[in-house]
């Protein structure tokens, strides 16, 4: 069987996911969307659980890669404009399938829990340092690098929420971005 084969019978799962639900997402169902044979399924993947756990395995990679992209970037203010747009196009991108693991896959949400504490320890550990460079290489005034850290990660946490708290993804992502940066780098106070 090929990749290709996989890979199709994981992008079936992931829509049918979204659009209904886990628990509403029969094997069936994914066999006859994807326009296969029910024992091919079961030839990649024992039960339902394993794809959504596959589909959650390529959703934490994506968070391994963008904090990849994030450590790479040594220069202070560019780490955090980095980590902004990483941040929030992975996170944009991974919602609805993270939504599902962590309310309907048995386990799920302790597993998510684990990989994002780690995740978010690392980041807000690479985002100090750079506000603390940022400070002694005279780009940024002097503030506490940890809670400027916080805080950035606030922000974008925040913005993530409220784009689903708020009806839906915002239209463009870039805009949302650079519209963080600007607040965070520059206030809002005329100076």
């Amino acid at each position: 069987m090929s990749s290709e084969t996989y890979q199709k019978i994981l992008n079936t799962a992931h829509d049918l996911f979204i659009k209904q639900g886990y628990t509403a997402t029969s094997m069936r169902q994914i066999a006859e969307e994807a326009g296969i044979g029910k024992a091919t399924i079961y030839h990649h993947f024992p039960d339902k659980q394993t794809i959504v756990l596959e589909l959650l395995k390529s959703t934490m990679t994506r968070m391994d890669e963008a904090l990849q992209m994030v450590k790479a970037e040594s220069e202070p203010r560019r780490r955090i404009q980095v980590a902004v747009g990483v941040s929030l196009k992975y996170l944009l991108e991974s919602a609805d399938i993270m939504q599902i693991v962590r309310r309907e896959v048995p386990g799920g949400r302790d597993q998510m829990n684990d990989k994002f504490l780690d995740f978010f320890h690392s980041y807000i550990s690479l985002l100090s340092d750079a506000v603390h460079q940022g400070t002694e290489q005279g780009i940024f005034r002097s503030v506490d690098p940890d809670e400027t850290a916080r805080t950035l990660m606030t922000m974008i946490q925040g913005t993530f929420s409220m784009a689903y708290l708020g009806g839906g993804k915002p239209h463009s992502p870039q805009k949302t971005i650079d519209s963080l940066l600007d607040v965070y780098f520059q206030g809002i106070e005329v100076r």
